[in-house]
């Protein structure tokens, strides 16, 4: 019997779109937008050490939506505006 790599039949994955979560923020109120996030599986969420937006950072929480930074004062409004950043520039 012989194989090829060629004809493989691949199962298609699905897009999902990225958000990343700097730890910092988490731990100053965005962790809750975190806990909603999490349970979405149109949504990758990812943990970064630090994020390099130091200065966003130090204003209030924020994530960063497909490489857009969202930011806002609470994390429902977080929440919101991620969802309005995913309609406006989806991957898919």
């Amino acid at each position: 019997m012989v194989f090829s790599l060629f004809k493989k039949k691949k199962e298609p994955q699905q897009l999902k779109n990225r958000v990343e979560f700097c730890i910092t923020n988490l731990s100053l109120g965005a962790a809750d937008a975190y806990d909603v996030l999490v349970e979405r599986s149109d949504i990758e969420i990812e943990e970064s050490g630090c994020t390099s937006h130091c200065e966003i950072c130090e204003q209030g929480i924020f994530a960063i939506v497909n490489g857009e930074v969202v930011t806002a004062d609470d994390a429902v409004t977080l929440v919101k505006a991620i969802d309005e950043e995913i309609k406006q520039n989806p991957l898919y």
